[in-house]
């Protein structure tokens, strides 16, 4: 199980640094900040070094779903196997403010590992 990546919070970042300053060991700040002792080393570390606090800027673009919208695409399939993505795109548009392409729908469904096949209806004989 592959561990969770949180981003400390500039705010938290400036107390460690102010502490830092002020002359407090490593240790203490642990204990006042609550976070890992690697944590807060490297916070130190990386002011000394680059001078700064703030987040490095991201490459690419970010993405324009959300959990929850990505979540409801595959409800949507889930419940109906039969839908096409340009009817669950055209039904999504409808609700949320977001547009998306039924494009972003099939790479969403292909993410979780739903490839678009739906089983052929079996007739009675």
């Amino acid at each position: 199980m592959a561990r969770s990546r949180k981003e400390t919070t500039i705010s938290s970042r400036k107390f460690i640094i102010f502490h830092h300053s002020s002359g407090k060991s490593v240790r203490k700040i642990v204990k006042l900040v609550n976070l890992s002792h690697s944590t807060v080393q490297y916070v130190i570390k990386r002011f000394k070094e680059e001078n700064r606090i703030e987040n490095k800027v991201r490459k690419g673009r970010p993405t324009k779903l959300t959990e929850r919208d990505q979540r409801f695409i595959i409800r949507k399939f889930v419940k109906i196997p039969r839908l096409s993505a340009l009817k669950v795109s055209a039904e999504f548009n409808e609700k949320f403010s977001t547009s998306i392409s039924p494009e972003t729908v099939r790479r969403v469904l292909r993410a979780t590992g739903l490839n678009g096949h739906s089983a052929g209806r079996k007739f009675f004989v």
